[in-house]
């Protein structure tokens, strides 16, 4: 069945979807159309009278003009991206992270910095969460590493945590590759570089690192105060909350961070460190700041130091918002540089086993077998090329 594509709708635009499921789509668009509408036309309707509550609370700061205690600072943003090749006969997992620095300070005292690991693995049923993990150990690296007078991670720290926890448990009856290189990463005793299992707890409470989740996150720290905040907003995230109260160049003041306890019982993580984690968890703060008119609120979790310190704080706040530039990122500079570079791991890494499955089937003495066990078990999907 073919139908026509809908007048005023430019056939380019939907040129890799089947005719029948644009026009289902359009069918819909109106109820959305009509939900979002009215959704921002009530928000609008209540932003002044939540606004004026959070004033009234005092859990609105003003972030000076101009902070000189930031001149100077160095700023980095670390990332991380994993990804994994999936052949008929074994797999190809890959894991990166990037340190790159910010505007302003000594640069070139701070260089970019990648690591970058690979490991081809067979049959390992878990292999994706193993490979998260090591992700977040590179990160880690690059984290602890870092001379800079702040260094901002994309994500949360108890995400990071729990991944590592979750990977650990994977790999710890497990002697591949990838698992072997998580659990040397983690412990350092065969290694010639120390492990980060001592190292993790520092990070917790470290004053120069901050970490912010370039997504809305489920957690809304408003609701510990007045009923304002509760009720008919108790479905709306924190981020939701503070870009509704907050204007250019506000903070919130640091709010109890409502963190998940960490409830794995792996080996390599055991009771004792991961209570030890759970209390230090706990006593993370998260702040909501907007930089500009033109940027978002973004949340911020800091370190309880950060938190008890305000012309620190505001020291944070302010290399933050000089990191934030360009209307064209909603985000800080190091940040957006640094996940631009990993979101290129996947396609490097297609190139790369592309390359090397060529090469070993062309080396191969069966050409049939090799071929079959190298490739997909389905066909990839169809990608096309983009014209210059």
């Amino acid at each position: 069945m073919t139908l026509d594509t809908p007048q005023g709708f430019d056939s380019a635009v939907f040129g890799n979807l089947p005719d029948v499921m644009v026009q289902a789509l359009l069918e819909s668009s109106s109820d959305v159309y009509k939900a979002l509408k009215a959704r921002v036309n009530e928000l609008a309707e209540k932003q002044p009278k939540l606004r004026d509550r959070a004033l009234r609370e005092g859990i609105i700061k003003p972030l000076p003009d101009h902070v000189s205690e930031a001149d100077g600072k160095t700023v980095v943003a670390v990332d991380g991206s994993a990804t994994v090749e999936r052949m008929a006969g074994t797999d190809v997992y890959a894991a990166a992270a990037v340190r790159v620095a910010g505007y302003g300070g000594k640069v070139e005292a701070e260089p970019e910095k990648c690591k970058v690991s690979m490991h081809e693995v067979e049959g390992l049923a878990h292999g994706a969460r193993i490979n998260q993990a090591l992700m977040v150990m590179h990160e880690c690296k690059l984290i602890l590493e870092s001379p800079a007078d702040l260094v901002l991670v994309d994500g949360t720290i108890f995400t990071m945590i729990l991944n590592v926890g979750i990977g650990l448990e994977e790999a710890d009856d497990k002697h591949d590759p990838l698992s072997r290189a998580l659990k040397c990463d983690w412990f350092g005793d065969r290694c010639d570089a120390e492990g980060l299992r001592d190292a993790i707890p520092s990070l917790l409470v470290a004053k120069r690192i901050a970490s912010i989740p370039k997504r809305s996150t489920a957690a809304n720290e408003f609701e510990s105060f007045t009923a304002i905040f509760r009720g008919e907003y108790a479905n709306m995230s924190g981020i939701a909350t503070a870009n509704l109260i907050l204007k250019a160049g506000e903070y919130t003041k640091p709010l109890d961070l409502p963190t998940p306890r960490l409830f794995r019982g792996n080996a390599p993580m055991s009771s004792q460190y991961r209570t030890d984690l759970n209390v230090l968890l706990e006593e993370l703060q998260v702040v909501y700041f907007r930089p500009h008119e033109w940027s978002p609120a973004y949340r911020i979790e800091i370190a309880p130091r950060v938190a008890r310190d305000e012309d620190l704080l505001q020291r944070q706040l302010a290399l933050i918002r000089e990191q934030c530039v360009n209307p064209a990122m909603r985000e800080p500079f190091p940040l957006y540089l640094a996940d631009r570079f990993v979101r290129s791991l996947p396609k490097g890494m297609a190139a790369v086993v592309a390359a090397v499955r060529g090469e070993v089937t062309a080396q191969s003495g069966n050409v049939d077998l090799a071929f079959n066990v190298l490739s997909p078990g389905r066909t990839e999907p169809y990608q096309e090329v983009e014209s210059e």
